[in-house]
């Protein structure tokens, strides 16, 4: 049986472990790719000596120009790469660095955290049996389920009363008359209307009964809004009640430690929970700057990019290729050696610019491993599954589960599916009289956040008897105006 923690720091390790090693392979890409453009320099050293044994004096002034612009402009252009790479580099170091000291101190907040709640875990059959013969928990008890059959009732009686106005305000609602002097607020001080459009409303009031349409539409809507905050202020006392009660088992269990477990549980925990943002905060920047450099790493930049077109247009010219041939048709000694050294150079770019290739993938590859994993660890942290409570019947999820997700096998859905699957909830010890459903109990072991939010309400549906009307009368509809209740017509 695994526990949350240690799943999850498990998850962790191997996630900066696959960190590191595309760290290292950025590292790596990115030397062969300056290697790259050094070599294709030198490659162009070697041109201009060949330029300079087989043309005469001017052409082979113009080659060396053009191929020294081509060199001076791509050794500019990744001076200044270099620079740009030192300071993300530097950056991304020192974001490493950040997150390496915030996930100690975590590591640590952690271990303090787990030793008071195992504490508290191996007190809270103690603080039963003496919660059970105290006559003020007692009494505090009767109180909180008295507070949540009135809470029940009054959440009862509010949904009754919202949907009696639904239903039996279609009829007022679907006419167009009663609304229209229903929303000039007719028969209400705060109409306004004067002159012939006041003694047209007036008549159409007389025609279709608004005076008792209003006064039952307006029961009917004003109950429900009464209903609801009676509702709201009986789930308030009810809160107010299990906060007491709380208080009770708290102060049993510190009494029984010594000192207030239960703060230093929600205390650490607040703490822990604004690390985890600080280190989420920096796992974005990371990301961010890791991308920056895999570009640089790959060569994606358009500085590399601009330096190589450069080196790359000068090496592909006619005059060039001139060259190559004019060398291999003169049997002179001394421009074999340069056809060599070029014959040379291009060799070890080819193999080379196979290696990056080769490296390039597989740190795409690592990239998509690495995302796969963070994921889970998001999910992880967003479940709340590093909790005291979490624990997992599948010890593989550390073991050869995680190594399928590392390696690339499964993907980070598979993981996370199989991880649920095997989710289970360690219950704390105990008779469960002290901190009642949770009441009082830290989050991390499964209870509500301590004082200040000791638990929801949710009371049972329907209303045990409850009424149907509101007002005298029915609302009818149908053709014609005049006598009795309250009547719609088609026309004026």
């Amino acid at each position: 049986m695994l526990t949350g923690r240690q799943t999850l720091g498990t998850i962790e390790q191997a996630l900066g472990d696959l960190r590191r090693e595309e760290a290292e392979l950025s590292k790596r890409i990115e030397r062969a790719t300056r290697g790259l453009t050094d070599l294709q320099e030198r490659q162009s050293e070697a041109y201009r000596d060949l330029a300079r044994f087989h043309l005469d004096t001017d052409a082979a002034g113009a080659l060396n120009t053009r191929l020294d612009s081509a060199a001076r402009e791509a050794r500019r252009l990744l001076e200044k790469r270099t620079a740009d790479y030192k300071v993300l580099s530097d950056q991304l170091r020192q974001c490493e660095s950040e997150r390496s000291e915030l996930n100690s101190r975590r590591q640590k907040l952690d271990t303090d955290r787990d030793s008071a709640e195992n504490q508290m875990d191996d007190l809270l059959e103690a603080v039963d049996s003496r919660l059970e013969t105290d006559t003020g928990f007692q009494r505090q008890r009767d109180s909180v389920e008295r507070a949540e059959q009135t809470a029940a009732a009054a959440d009862a009686k509010a949904q009754t009363s919202e949907k009696d106005r639904a239903e039996k305000g279609k009829a007022y609602e679907a006419d167009p008359l009663f609304l229209y002097l229903w929303n000039q607020n007719f028969a209400t001080p705060a109409y306004d209307k004067r002159g012939l459009t006041r003694s047209l409303d007036r008549w159409v009031a007389g025609l279709i009964g608004f005076t008792d349409a209003r006064a039952n539409y307006a029961m009917l809507t004003g109950i429900p809004e009464r209903m609801a905050k009676h509702a709201a202020r009986c789930a308030e006392l009810l809160q107010e009640e299990q906060v007491k009660l709380a208080e009770l088992s708290r102060t049993a269990m510190t009494e029984a430690a010594g000192s207030d477990l239960v703060g230093s549980i929600e205390a650490l925990s607040d703490e822990i929970d604004t690390i985890d943002t600080e280190l989420d905060n920096l796992d974005r920047r990371i990301e961010t700057l890791s991308s920056a450099l895999a570009e640089f790493a790959i060569g994606e930049d358009n500085d590399f990019q601009k330096a190589e077109e450069h080196l790359a247009t000068s090496l592909k010219t006619d005059a060039l290729n001139d060259l190559w041939r004019a060398a291999l048709e003169t049997p002179s000694p001394e421009d074999e050696k340069i056809v060599q050294r070029i014959e040379d150079f291009r060799e070890r770019i080819e193999q080379v610019s196979r290696e990056v290739r080769q490296d390039r993938e597989l740190q795409r590859d690592i990239g998509r491993r690495r995302a796969e994993l963070a994921d889970v660890v998001k999910r992880f942290r967003s479940k709340g599954y590093g909790s005291w409570e979490t624990t997992f019947s599948d010890d593989r999820l550390t073991t050869v589960l995680l190594g399928e997700l590392v390696k690339g096998a499964i993907t980070g859905a598979e993981y996370w599916s199989r991880a649920e699957r095997s989710h289970k909830r360690r219950r704390p010890k105990g008779r469960r009289v002290a901190f009642p459903k949770g009441n009082g109990l830290p989050r991390s072991m499964g209870g509500f956040g301590g004082m200040n939010s000791p638990g929801g309400f949710g009371g049972p549906g329907g209303m045990p008897g409850g009424g149907d009307s509101f007002g005298g009368g029915d609302f009818k509809t149908g053709g014609g105006f005049g006598g009795g209740g309250f009547k719609t017509g088609d026309t004026f």
